[in-house]
Parts: C-alpha cells; sequence; structure tokens
C-alpha cells in the first residue's frame, strides 16, 4: 500500500510529534508499505536539512520555508493557519500525481484541511490524526472548517479519549473516529546500568526536564520550584525554545540547575536512566507526553501535571500526577528524595508498564484505518 504522510513538522525538526511520525514511518517501511512525506523545512529548530530523500520504500521532501514565525503564532490559530498552509497545498497535488498514493494521512488541521481537499479532488481515502487537545470554539469560521475537514475525511483519529470525545462533541460519526497511541522503540529506551556515573551524577537527586521550552510547558514553574528546593536535588534540563535564555539565566543563579540543551534521540535513554524522576510540568492541554513513555520504558517514574491526555498516559503506579503550581512541584519532588523507599515501589512498575502499553504493536490501530 501506498501512503502519503502530510505534516508541517518533520525530523530533525524536534517534538514528541516529530518523534513518533519517525516511528511511524520506520514501522511501516518495515511491513512493505511504500511512504512519501511532505513536510517543510524544520520551522522551530533551528538547522537546515536535506530538501529530497530517498531510501527503501520512502520518498522525502521538506518545503523551503520561512521560519522563526510558528511560537509567535501559536496562539494566533487563524495566523497559523494561514503560516503552514500554501506549501503543504500547492505541492500535495504534485505528490499525488508523482506516486498515486491509496491513503493520504494528514496530521493535525493544516494538514487535515490540506489533505481532504486534495483527496476530493483526487478521489483518495484521507485518514486525519490529531496530536493536541484544541478546545474547539463553540462558533465562528474556524469551527465550521475544523467540522467540514474531520467529517470529509475517511476517519478521524485522537491522541487519547479526551481528543477523540472532543471530535466527537462536533458531530462527528462516531464509527469514523479512533483512538491511536504513541509507542517508543522499547530495545533503545530501556534500563541502563551506571548511567548517573557515566554523567556525574552519583551523588545527586536528578529531576530531569525534556522538551520545548516554552511557557505552555510550565518551565517558569519548574524554575521557580528548582530555585526553592532542596539543594541535593540536581534538575537537568534539555530543549531548546522560546524560553532558553530564561532557563540559562536560572542557571547561572543556581548551580543545582543545569541546562543540556538539545539533545540527540539516541542519547536520550542515558539521561532517564540517570534521573531519579521525570518531570512534565504542562500548563497548557497536553496531547498526550511522549516523553513520559521514553522515561518509564528506561524505568524512571514521572512527575506529570493533571492537565490533557498526561493522566492517560501514566497513572500512581508510575508516579504521581499533580495540579501544576511551583509549589506541589517542589513539594512531589522533595518528597521523593525524603522517601526513597516510594520512589523504588515506582520504579519496579514502570518498564512492565511500558512494555504492556508502549509496544509496537500500537501501530495496529493506524494500519486498520488505512485500510478500512
Amino acid at each position: 500500500m501506498k501512503i502519503l504522510q502530510l505534516t508541517a513538522h518533520f525530523y530533525p525538526n524536534i517534538g514528541g510529534v516529530e518523534t513518533h511520525l519517525s516511528d511511524l514511518v520506520e514501522s511501516l517501511r518495515k511491513r512493505n508499505f511504500n511512504v512519501t512525506i511532505l513536510t517543510y523545512q524544520p520551522l522551530t529548530t533551528k538547522v537546515k536539512w536535506k530538501i529530497f530523500e530517498k531510501g527503501k520504500n520512502l520518498y522525502l521532501y521538506r518545503i523551503p520555508w520561512i521560519s522563526g514565525l510558528f511560537y509567535k503564532l501559536v496562539n494566533k490559530p487563524a495566523l497559523e493557519f494561514l503560516y503552514l498552509l500554501p506549501g503543504l497545498f500547492l505541492f500535495t497535488p504534485i505528490m499525488i500525481l508523482a506516486n498515486n498514493p491509496e491513503v493520504i494521512h494528514a496530521h493535525g488541521l493544516v494538514a487535515g484541511f490540506v489533505g481532504v481537499f486534495w483527496g476530493k479532488v483526487f478521489n483518495k481515502k484521507v485518514v486525519v490524526s490529531t496530536h493536541s487537545i484544541y478546545k474547539f470554539p463553540k462558533k465562528g469560521l474556524y469551527r465550521k472548517l475544523v467540522v467540514w475537514v474531520f467529517k470529509q475525511s475517511n476517519c478521524v483519529m485522537g491522541l487519547s479519549n479526551q481528543a477523540a470525545q472532543e471530535i466527537k462533541a462536533l458531530g462527528v460519526d462516531s464509527a469514523k473516529v479512533l483512538v491511536f497511541t504513541y509507542w517508543v522503540d522499547l530495545d533503545k529506551f530501556k534500563i541502563l546500568t551506571n548511567s548517573k556515573k557515566k554523567l556525574g551524577l552519583e551523588k545527586k537527586f536528578v529531576a530531569l526536564f525534556v522538551g520545548r521550552l516554552i511557557a505552555e510547558k510550565g518551565i517558569k514553574e519548574l524554575l521557580d520550584a528548582a530555585e526553592k528546593w532542596d539543594d541535593r536535588i540536581k534538575l537537568l534540563i534539555a530543549g531548546s525554545g522560546p524560553l532558553m535564555e530564561l532557563v540559562k539565566s536560572f542557571e547561572v543563579k543556581k548551580v543545582n540547575i543545569k541546562f543540556l540543551g538539545k539533545i540527540e534521540q539516541k542519547d536520550l535513554p542515558i539521561y532517564y536512566n540517570a534521573a531519579d524522576v521525570l518531570i512534565v510540568p504542562s500548563v497548557h492541554e497536553e496531547g498526550f507526553g511522549r516523553v513520559i513513555l521514553e522515561s518509564l520504558a528506561c524505568g524512571t517514574p514521572v512527575v506529570g501535571a493533571k492537565r490533557g491526555a498526561i493522566p492517560e498516559a501514566m497513572d500512581n503506579t508510575v508516579g504521581r500526577i499533580i495540579k501544576i503550581s511551583t509549589t506541589t512541584i517542589k513539594n512531589t519532588v522533595e518528597y521523593f528524595l525524603y522517601n526513597p523507599e516510594q520512589l523504588r515501589k515506582l520504579q519496579k512498575n514502570t518498564r512492565k508498564f511500558a512494555e504492556r502499553r508502549y509496544s509496537e504493536k500500537n501501530i495496529e490501530t493506524i494500519i486498520s484505518a488505512y485500510q478500512r
């Protein structure tokens, strides 16, 4: 089967969605699907990459585009839509004519609109995936556009039960709405030995943050908590984004805060293993939190926000779900520092939890959507 993947963001752009799409493409290729990807040059990660790549069962096209605007428009959905639309819209019919895919798999609302529009023109099956909780407006043009995209697609997949309910609430036929789940490479994200020693952290209690450095991820609340908590706790922050300078300013003030910058995927397992807890302090409706899956697979418990689909991604057998504030972050991390036996109980559950819920078998839901 030939699949055209439409997405505004793909590797080497950094993020949970991008990592999932890389996993999806590799898993499809292993199963002898022919995959064409149409995307943009990285829009949020400052790196240039090849415009065209070719591999076994793979064609990848990156459209050169204006970078640096995405974060500025993230709270202005109409402008963000107009920013991301033109390139995908203009190049998609060329990809369809060149590769003749049987299915267009569109990721996000902009790609969804493009996929549905050209799918109608070329009579192609269209699957739309959402990777966020959107909180759609109750009326207006934006809502009408979203409803049209979902209703005209052949199948809509939400990343969580909450996302699926959000889609159904728009009046979309429940029969065409599926819930899919990310997965991780359990051979790569696994329990390692001596990670603390390799990073020079043997005598430290380590709290780790991995993600985009934006306000929605709770960076400010986390930094404020780290400034006040027990000095024996070392906070490592991995990622990039608009709040990078803020993170660096706290690193200068406090010796127990260290900014790691961008960490390559292949190197992340050693940091998860060196950490005592991963912190996911999102203050917005998190789509799922892929870093949670990676951390659990490496045997590290998670302190996660009670926002979005995070409570679906984990439970209190593998960490703690909390309402985010400077005080709750500080108190929760300090609790594990002072009660190591409670942390060890959680650690025993993490790997099995990941193996049970986040293996590559999760791709079967996506393949079933293609075959409908």
